[in-house]
């Protein structure tokens, strides 16, 4: 196996940073994985950053239907609450009317 020059840049395809982190996940051992691929551990750590955040991410896009029916029912529970408090302004107007025309305010 050649030895890759040291000035020279190494660049990775997504099937190597996931075959990389499949090893890696599968040995537990992070040290070896990099060794073995002459990876630098902080690289592969920001990789399996990125992937987990990924996932986290694919795993909420699953939830979308469940978020837009929430933001319905909260839409809902909005214009009923809307409703609700012109009402009591309405009411609390009359109530006070009543007030000033008995002398009690």
């Amino acid at each position: 196996m050649e030895k890759p020059n040291p000035r020279q840049r190494r660049t990775f395809t997504a099937d190597d940073k996931i075959g990389f982190i499949r090893k890696h996940l599968l040995k537990s051992k992070l040290v070896d994985t990099c060794d073995e691929h002459r990876i630098h551990p902080t690289m592969m750590q920001n990789w399996l950053k990125v992937v987990l955040e990924a996932g986290r991410e694919a795993l909420a896009g699953s939830s979308k239907k469940e978020t837009k029916d929430h933001q319905k029912l909260i839409a809902k529970y909005e214009k009923e609450l809307e409703k609700k408090n012109r009402i009591i302004a309405e009411l609390s107007g009359e109530i006070l009317n009543l007030k000033k025309d008995l002398g009690e305010l």
